[in-house]
């Protein structure tokens, strides 16, 4: 396959960065064009690819090899099960999906329709984080310790004209899991990755104080993992503002031999001779998304997708690896629910959850 040709699936705000990457930035790609959502057709014009009426339309097409889907997760298992049907590759938005039987589903529907099944996880591909991994495999900290994760906001969001939720009021379905799966999964996903082990038990509870249209904006969750190592998680979005300091996505790691001290979003800082030294801060941020330094990690992960297929490579980020985040989450909801730790791997089995001696239906994860 010389080039690979994409079908956009979605036309919100993630949508439109990995539009631009295509086009843009990536090579041997080809965006044919856009379905889902009211600005799919603005979408389509900007980057002059056609619109495409809707997602069965595009799966039908000859001409289109693979998916980008950039869609509400509540949706994902349905369409991602009909594309890998079709014989469609599949780079996915996360989350993956709200709970552990429908990523089962999707993960089994691509392997049976030998498709790939990628998941976009972006924050792996943030400078600060990306060297922070550096940092870790070259063994300057030793081996990891603990893990403290902050993650503090002032977001108790209901959809309003001025709000970005405005848009997607998805997002404030039950059913939608709130914070601790929309942010949940990318810090459970990077313990994972940062640490290269396996959670094996989860202790936590979420919970709301003044977001009432917004579920489990809060949380507190213990990490044990395989080898030994602990990680703590603060996640909070009805924060009094101006809110901490540097605590959007603030990861501080204990290795053996020495610190490092993350925030995702601008520096990145290492103990390890016995003196702070600065390794890494990313550009002033300005009102531009577009701009090439911040759109890095949207366009590598568009290429490492192709190339892939291209090339018959597995998947960067596995549909596996996708399922293993989400179901921390689920073990963080059932942990809240019990009041007790939960052991990991869950049993699991295709209605629900096996907890506690009983089967937890779906309807019920995450939402109660």
């Amino acid at each position: 396959m010389d080039n690979v040709r994409i079908g956009m699936v979605g036309s919100g705000w993630m949508a439109k960065f990995y539009a631009e990457s295509i086009v843009k930035y990536n090579h041997h790609v080809e965006l044919i064009g856009v379905t889902g959502g009211k600005r799919a057709p603005k979408l389509a014009a900007e980057y002059d690819v056609e619109p495409i009426v809707d997602l069965d339309t595009m799966l039908g097409r000859d001409d289109v090899d693979a998916l980008v889907m950039a869609t509400p997760h509540q949706v994902h298992a349905e369409q991602v099960i009909a594309a890998a049907k079709s014989g469609k590759h599949i780079l996915l938005e996360k989350p993956m999906a709200p709970n552990v039987p429908d990523c089962d589903a999707m993960i089994s529907a691509c392997k049976n329709g030998g498709v790939t099944l990628a998941m976009i996880k972006s924050l792996r591909y943030w400078n600060v984080m990306a060297k922070a991994k550096t940092l870790i495999e070259e063994g300057r900290i030793g081996d990891i310790r603990m893990i403290q994760v902050t993650c503090l906001h002032n977001l108790i969001w209901t959809a309003t004209a001025d709000n970005p939720l405005t848009d997607k009021p998805w997002a404030l379905e039950p059913e939608a899991g709130g914070m601790i799966l929309d942010r949940g999964c990318h810090i459970f996903d990077m313990l994972r990755w940062l640490t290269g082990d396996e959670v094996i038990r989860v202790f936590g509870k979420i919970n709301s104080y003044e977001a009432k249209t917004y579920h489990t904006p809060n949380a507190m969750v213990q990490l044990e993992f395989s080898r030994g190592v602990m990680a703590q998680i603060w996640m909070g979005h009805e924060v009094p503002e101006p809110t901490f300091p540097d605590t959007g996505y603030q990861f501080r790691i204990w290795g053996e031999r020495g610190l490092i001290d993350a925030e995702a979003h601008t520096v990145l800082k290492v103990s390890s001779n016995g003196e702070w030294d600065e390794i890494w801060r990313d550009p002033p941020r300005t009102e531009d998304w577009l701009e090439p330094w911040r759109l890095e990690k949207h366009f590598v992960q568009t290429q490492l997708f192709a190339d892939n297929i291209r090339f018959n490579k597995p998947a960067a980020v596995s549909g596996e690896e996708g399922r293993a985040a989400i179901e921390i989450v689920q073990a963080t909801h059932l942990s809240s629910m019990g009041g007790t730790s939960v052991n990991l791997p869950l049993p699991s089995n295709e209605g629900g959850i096996q907890f506690d001696g009983a089967t937890v239906p779906r309807a019920l994860i995450p939402g109660r």
